[in-house]
């Protein structure tokens, strides 16, 4: 009983949990992520979730004084799961769509990630129709990747292929089952190109600049939740004093991550 008794103090002193109350009053804050995405959020070695909306996350609940419960989830359970009350905010460099406002609502954007295609060096491929035209492209289910692919790569034939994640096309793409894959341009570089098996490969040349792909990064939120307000006023604060853009530069190289004007 005492240990737990300075467990709990020691809490409050370093601000974790008001000081009104004890460990158990403290409210858990359930954020979910898909820990398959490097830099963003991924497992190290010893099965501990690291990345930059992680680090995003866990600021996040400091601020708001509230205990981080991450879980880990697939992306396409990411909305289901917060209409279902599985968990409060959704933060796994999902993009605030048109579409997603409609069922879900999102916090004060967040950061903007540009989006490649990754091929064979010597390829010559580049995100476009007539350049993929007969070719096999690996996007992940759910992501506003897939969206555009489906939209205007597919119908011109164009073989959008769907993963549970983009490790699994990365597979594929080295087994020659894939012709490139098309992400964001950083996690395509973390993910693959850093490591020995991408050394065959690189990100196109040409970025895209389309509003379904450069809509912002912001934390999803079941709609009407009221954590709305107390979410945005933090991560408001995180942007102005320039905490997020110095978790960034831990993850990127310059240029890869853009920010909203403050």
């Amino acid at each position: 009983m005492k240990k737990a008794l300075f467990g709990a103090a020691m809490l409050i002193a370093v601000g974790l949990i008001p000081a009104t109350g004890s460990a158990a009053d403290a409210k858990d804050l359930k954020i979910a992520t898909e820990a398959g995405y490097p830099p963003f959020e991924y497992r190290n070695p010893n099965g501990q979730l690291e990345g930059f909306d992680i680090d995003i996350g866990n600021e996040l609940c400091k601020r708001m004084q509230r205990n981080c419960v991450w879980i880990d989830t697939s992306f396409d359970g990411l909305i289901p799961g917060l209409q279902a009350r599985k968990f409060d905010l959704a933060n796994s460099t999902m993009t605030a769509t048109e579409a997603r406002k409609k069922v879900i609502d999102f916090s004060t954007p967040v950061f903007i990630v540009p989006v490649k295609l990754m091929v064979k060096k010597g390829s010559g491929l580049e995100p476009t129709a007539a350049s993929l035209k007969g070719k096999r492209v690996g996007v992940q289910q759910g992501t506003t990747m897939e969206t555009y692919a489906r939209k205007f790569w597919a119908p011109e034939g164009v073989n959008v292929v769907s993963y549970p994640s983009y490790t699994n096309a990365y597979v594929d793409v080295t087994a020659g089952r894939l012709d490139a894959t098309f992400q964001e341009a950083q996690s395509a570089v973390e993910g693959f190109l850093e490591k020995p098996e991408g050394a065959d490969y690189e990100l196109a040349s040409m970025t895209l600049d389309d509003p379904i792909l450069n809509e912002p990064i912001a934390i999803g939120i079941r709609k009407g939740n009221p954590l709305k307000a107390d979410v945005d006023k933090a991560l408001q604060s995180m942007l102005a004093d320039g905490t997020i853009q110095g978790y960034a530069k831990k993850y990127f190289a310059e240029g890869l991550i853009q920010f909203p004007a403050q």
